[in-house]
């Protein structure tokens, strides 16, 4: 996914959120969250600004 997005690109995502919670070195409560993909759906390139500053899509085909 990484080699084929960028910023602001809309994708969609099937799978799971896995949440965890721990203790660090420090006595401290820590939480964190993955999300764990079965697939991603690339469904549009972020908006640009235009000469003229108004807003276009870019709709490049996606390289796969």
């Amino acid at each position: 996914v990484q080699k084929h997005c960028v910023k602001g690109m809309k994708v969609a995502v099937r799978g799971r959120i896995h949440y965890t919670q721990w203790t660090d070195s420090e006595g401290v409560e820590r939480y964190g969250s993955e999300i764990i993909a079965d697939g991603v759906e690339f469904l549009a390139w972020p908006k640009q600004r235009d000469s003229a500053g108004s807003h276009t899509e870019d709709t490049d085909e996606i390289p796969f």
